[in-house]
């Protein structure tokens, strides 16, 4: 699903439903710029032995976007705003639920800036 309305500005900030700032995100910028050594970079760098990613999994526009990197198909936190028809999860009557406070806390510093830029666009 495309997110309707969404017009992304150059520079600006890209909250998406969890609170990720996507112009953060090294594949979304690899993306952006076209740049396909970097996501291949990434594909090696981001595989495990449990997951492994090819440069195409890693193509992403964002959230609100026509490409998805491979994982954010799965992703919960999404499929739950999208059902919602949420623009970002600080609009939900149940923000801050369990899936959220769940990622955030395995994200660490990045989990803590998601949180931030929620509670921001809330006004907490």
């Amino acid at each position: 699903m495309k997110y309707k309305g969404f017009r992304m500005v150059e520079h600006e900030r890209m909250i998406v439903f969890c609170g990720l700032d996507c112009t953060e995100c090294p594949a979304f910028n690899a993306t952006r710029e076209n740049d396909t050594a970097r996501l291949g970079e990434l594909a090696k760098e981001w595989s495990s032995p449990e997951m492994s990613f090819e440069p195409q999994d890693l193509i992403c526009d964002g959230c609100y976007g026509p490409r998805l990197f491979s994982w954010c198909n799965q992703c919960d936190i999404r499929s739950c705003a999208i059902e919602k028809s949420l623009k970002t999860c600080a609009e939900c009557d149940m923000y801050p639920c369990e899936k959220l406070t769940k990622i955030w806390k395995g994200m660490g510093d990045s989990g803590v800036r998601q949180k931030a830029n929620l509670d921001q666009l809330r006004g907490s």
